[in-house]
């Protein structure tokens, strides 16, 4: 008798998760959508679904306009106005002014990312509606349950196929037909987001650059939905993936992007150390792909070694490569004086022990601190440096794959006094 009763309310739960619109937490949101293109798209959709919904024209928006909702959608598409990247600025203001839990619709994640120099500024508009490699994550469980049995398989795509060796892949389409030719989406390279405390990760997409390029993830206050589809387009898996979206960032409006990314549609950007040896170890990759990512003395040095030989000394010397003045790759002769890369757990503590010294060894160390931990003090004493890791060591992480080359305190950690290793995911939200 239990177990059929139990089994009753399964059923009655499940049934209540399968029509959009009627999990409780969405039937209190109050959504404001920021745009234009696309108001009539989304506006009944969202008013179906939610408990209030309004709309203001990206042209027109003030950030205090967002102060009586729970969540913002912005929806910013390429075209005639982001044309030149490098100029953008971004209709919701200032960064740091900017504390509503928000969705970024389409490729609106990549101009926020332009403008505010958050992740999502390095990619590829090539992703279909397919999503691809799905985390076991609460965002597809509810309020709404995605129904994961709706995933096909479909054949490897062309450039999945170097990093995949099966013949077919599991995707979840999130489109009524995926034989029709869909707008494409913004997907972002992904290659150190795992190791940022604000950045979480749930599904890439079909695209045509990496598997590992995501799709649909979060950053602080900030949710890429990057499939370009909407909800008229969109089938039901994809309509209950949006509204599990502004759900969920509407539980973090305290957390906040930390990194500071300047992207390359903004102007020249520093090589990550990392993709040089990706692209020398892929055999369709001409060597002159990775040519331009090198001071010029560094690639004569490397150029006549040939392929094998230049993957074999990446995978070795990777970890010193650091952007020089002129944003290409060079040997930081300091790292490779100590035997570590700057993200290492050696760092500090060989830092601190080399202050206590005189000499060469005390200046290498206070050279190392200033140029990958520009947040710190900047007296170079051995007692200062002390004092802030003492104050902030519980807090660090580095960033060692992207552009910026550096330490960063979490901010959130700090002020919870909790270390930021064990601050992650769905334990960043607000307090309840």
């Amino acid at each position: 008798m239990k177990s059929r009763f139990l089994s009753l309310i399964a059923i009655v739960m499940a049934s209540l998760f399968s029509v959009p619109g009627q999990a409780k937490n969405l039937e209190d949101l109050s959504v404001l959508y920021v745009g234009a293109e696309r108001t009539q798209d989304f506006l009944p959709f969202l008013r179906r679904n939610l408990s209030k919904v309004d709309t203001a024209a990206r042209s027109s928006f003030k950030p205090a306009d967002a102060a009586p909702y729970d969540v913002v959608l912005l929806d910013w598409p390429q075209g005639v106005e982001t044309q030149e990247m490098r100029k953008l600025r971004s209709p919701l203001g200032e960064r740091t002014n900017w504390t509503k839990p928000t969705v970024l619709l389409g490729s609106a994640g990549l101009n926020l990312a332009v403008a505010w120099q958050v992740k999502g500024g390095s990619g590829c508009t090539c992703m279909d509606p397919l999503a691809y490699d799905l985390r076991q994550h609460e965002i597809f469980e509810r309020p709404l349950k995605v129904d994961r049995t709706k995933a096909v398989r479909i054949p490897t795509p062309r450039d999945f196929r170097d990093e995949i060796k099966a013949p077919e892949i599991e995707v979840l389409p999130l489109v009524r037909s995926i034989d029709k030719k869909w707008a494409a989406g913004w997907c972002s390279y992904a290659y150190d987001f795992a190791l940022h405390p604000d950045i979480e990760l749930f599904c890439g997409g079909v695209n045509a650059k990496t598997p590992t390029a995501m799709g649909f993830w979060r950053q602080g206050n900030l949710l890429h939905f990057g499939f370009e589809q909407s909800p008229v387009d969109l089938n039901e898996n994809g309509q209950k993936l949006l509204l599990n979206a502004i759900a969920y960032i509407s539980r973090f409006s305290q957390d906040r992007p930390i990194a500071r990314t300047r992207s390359v549609f903004a102007g020249p950007v520093a090589y990550s150390r990392g993709g040089p040896f990706r692209s020398a170890r892929n055999p369709h990759y001409p060597l002159s792909f990775i040519e331009d990512a090198f001071t010029p003395s560094l690639w004569k040095e490397l150029a006549p070694q040939g392929r094998e030989k230049i993957t074999q000394w990446l995978e070795t010397n990777s970890q010193f490569l650091h952007p020089g003045t002129d944003l290409k790759l060079e040997i930081d002769p300091d790292l490779v004086n100590w035997g570590i890369s700057f993200d290492s757990p050696k760092f500090f503590p060989t830092a601190f022990e080399a202050l206590t010294k005189d000499g060469e060894g005390a200046q290498r160390a206070r050279r190392l601190l200033e140029r990958y931990v520009p947040s710190g003090p900047k007296d170079g004493a051995a007692e200062s440096w002390r004092g802030w890791y003492q104050e902030n060591g519980r807090f660090l992480f580095a960033s060692p794959e992207s552009n910026d080359y550096c330490w960063y305190v979490d901010p959130l950690a700090k002020r919870r006094n909790q270390p930021t290793r064990e601050l992650r995911g769905p334990l960043r939200e607000d307090p309840k």
